[in-house]
């Protein structure tokens, strides 16, 4: 894994993608090192990088970076890069599929000692109810009263995707908690209440485990 202490991080990029038929997964976890240590080690404002898959045998790479200009420095260089060329090679484009999260939360560094990091992106319901501010309160409540009973939790932030999309991240020492600690949400009365304020047919949620 990539990381750097660059102080607080205002940007997480989720990248979700397959790899092209005939391609091994040593070969992509091989190829996603070279251009990690070629390319984007140099990209200034990174702090942090690693390589997952799914049980569906889908792979990604979360990035934090200190802003969002780095990220979308770092972006706009990437296809332009002979270091990328090699990795993209391995991948199918059309199943790539870039997720740019502003983390809504403060004084968020790189966390340690995961394993695992669900990511979830949902929209809000449109009913009028639903408020930026309401939602971080709700969080903050969860992480307070939910989280804090789990020692396998490493990080947990909102993050807003677009004008209508926000995503709910979190790091997790292991896969199996991970899953545990999310299936509780519908048993506990403050997670409730942030799962009521999601439009559920927009909701788009998976479990990844650290390769790299």
């Amino acid at each position: 894994m990539l990381k750097k202490d660059l102080g607080p991080l205002k940007m997480m990029g989720f990248a979700r993608y397959e790899k092209r038929d005939g391609v091994e997964t040593e070969e992509i976890i091989e190829a996603a090192l070279n251009w990690r240590h070629d390319f984007l080690d140099h990209q200034e404002g990174i702090a942090m990088h690693c390589f997952l898959s799914n049980a569906k045998g889908q792979f990604a790479d979360a990035i934090m970076a200190t802003d969002q200009a780095a990220f979308m420095s770092m972006s706009g260089n990437h296809p332009k890069s002979e270091k990328s060329h090699a990795f993209m090679e391995l991948l199918i484009p059309e199943s790539i599929r870039l997720t740019p999260n502003i983390i809504l939360k403060e004084d968020v560094t790189v966390p340690t000692d995961f394993s695992c990091i669900e990511f979830g992106t949902f929209c809000p319901k449109t009913d009028g109810s639903f408020t930026e501010k309401s939602m971080l309160e709700i969080s903050k409540k969860i992480e307070d009263k939910y989280l804090s009973n789990f020692s396998e939790g490493r990080a947990h932030f909102m993050g807003k995707v677009d004008e209508t999309t926000y995503s709910e991240i979190a790091f997790v020492e292991n896969l199996g908690m991970a899953r545990r600690i999310c299936n509780g949400y519908v048993q506990d009365d403050t997670c409730l209440e942030l799962l009521s304020i999601f439009d559920p047919e927009s909701v788009d949620l998976d479990f990844w485990y650290k390769l790299a």
